[in-house]
């Protein structure tokens, strides 16, 4: 069954985008609240004021106001992540341990500052369309990976290796994150993160 995603109308006017903000931040909210299997348009409306009617002038399916809110989410992240590692890129100029321990930091504070991020991350095999959108996120970070990290710091990897270089590291620790995520206990997530330093930091000195 082919479900409608995309909006209906993509607002122009103040009040119009405020509206419509407010029914993608509503959804979320109470994405958190009730899973994603008892959402309704009908909660929608009555949490946000805002009427099915005038919802669904702008989205077909609560189905379209998550993947809305999912597109936007993956492309925060990735702007956000890169200009907090952008900082610190400016003082490096070649490759050390501690860019590995800075570089898991930044990205676990970009995906804990992201609104909804998680909570879309959690629910990626309810619909083919936002597996997609993860498989593309990350093919966007290993670009400005390639981009932004691998080429400047080990210029003895080509250009033509260090996509596909950078896609295996952003694959691992888009993988390994989930696996922390999913630990109850402090301790267990730190010793699944410490892997994952020593992981990334033979591959990285494998680049020198």
């Amino acid at each position: 069954m082919n479900i409608k995603l995309n909006p209906r109308k993509i607002p122009q006017q103040k009040r119009s985008i405020e509206r419509y903000q407010k029914i993608v931040d509503t959804a979320i909210e109470l994405l958190g609240e009730v899973g994603y299997d008892d959402l309704t348009t009908d909660l929608i409306a009555e949490r946000s004021g805002i009427s099915v009617g005038s919802i669904y002038q702008f989205f077909p399916n609560k189905e379209s106001i998550i993947y809305s809110h999912a597109e936007t989410c993956y492309l925060i992240l990735h702007d956000h992540f890169f200009n907090l590692l952008d900082e610190e890129l400016k003082k490096k100029k070649k490759f050390s341990p501690d860019f590995i321990e800075f570089t898991l930091q930044s990205f676990e504070r970009a995906l804990n500052e992201v609104k909804g991020y998680r909570l879309i991350n959690s629910i990626l095999y309810t619909n083919q369309a936002l597996l997609q959108l993860d498989i593309e996120s990350n093919e966007r970070f290993a670009k400005s990976l390639a981009e932004k990290v691998i080429l400047p710091l080990f210029p003895k990897v080509e250009k033509k290796n260090a996509y596909y270089r950078a896609l295996m590291i952003v694959e691992t620790v888009d993988a390994v994150f989930k696996i922390a995520q999913r630990k109850g206990k402090t301790a267990e997530k730190k010793a699944v993160l410490a892997e994952l330093r020593s992981l990334l930091f033979v591959y990285f000195s494998s680049f020198l």
